[in-house]
């Protein structure tokens, strides 16, 4: 049988290895490799903010809450599954919509025949695009404000999906930006967190808000100086 005899190192060779020199070498080298990184995505560091300091603040969760929880001036509530259950409860709150975020359709028999009802098919998942349908949620959830009715959001666990589309229309129809709209939610609900792909959705979609806001304000300017 052979052996593998691994060779000897001299004892000048290991001076040289060990030398400061090579240290100082060695120490610029990773000092330049670090100094050509990219700068941080703005837009990754505004997630990471939302992420790091307002849904992973557990003082929060001390708040109790109702299902479902009222969230925003007398008329948007947002809750679970078991909120759609409780039809009691629906009739004591008086809700007039309901908004399910859902995969799978909610039986007839769950939704009171004088309730104005929207589904919208979507999954909690890293991979679904929740955007497309903003809009149209935030449409029927100012509907039910207008006509002084009182709405119900929910998807299973009134989270993550339900979440998203409460911010959203939050964001659209009342400017505020999406750290303004979780933390409004969150004063009320603390267990909502929606999805790291749904937080980028809700960034851009407040991007853009902001973005439109922005051009109708430069027009305007632009009449009043004509």
């Amino acid at each position: 049988m052979s052996t593998v005899v691994q060779p000897r190192i001299s004892t000048n060779k290991r001076k040289k290895i060990s030398s400061p020199s090579h240290l100082s070498l060695l120490s610029k080298s990773q000092t330049s490799t670090s100094s050509i990184r990219k700068p941080i995505d703005p837009f990754e560091q505004r997630l990471n903010h939302i992420r790091i300091h307002l849904l992973n603040n557990k003082i929060q969760r001390k708040i109790t809450y109702h299902e479902p929880t009222l969230i925003f001036d007398k008329f948007l509530y947002l809750g679970g599954l078991k909120s759609l259950r409780d039809k009691n409860r629906l009739v004591h709150l008086n809700i007039t919509h309901i908004l399910s975020v859902l995969w799978i359709r909610p039986h007839k028999g769950s939704i009171p025949s004088n309730v104005k009802h929207l589904f919208i098919k979507a999954e909690d998942t890293f991979s679904f695009n929740m955007s497309p349908y903003f809009e149209q949620a935030c449409q029927f959830i100012e509907d039910a404000r207008q006509s002084n009715g009182r709405i119900l959001v929910h998807c299973v666990c009134g989270v993550s999906r339900s979440t998203t589309l409460c911010c959203a229309y939050l964001i659209k129809n009342h400017l505020m930006s999406i750290e303004q709209a979780l933390t409004e939610i969150r004063s009320h609900r603390p267990i909502v967190q929606p999805n790291p792909s749904f937080l980028r959705q809700l960034i851009r979609f407040n991007e853009q808000i902001e973005c439109d806001k922005a051009m109708i304000n430069t027009i305007v300017e632009q009449l009043e100086n004509v």
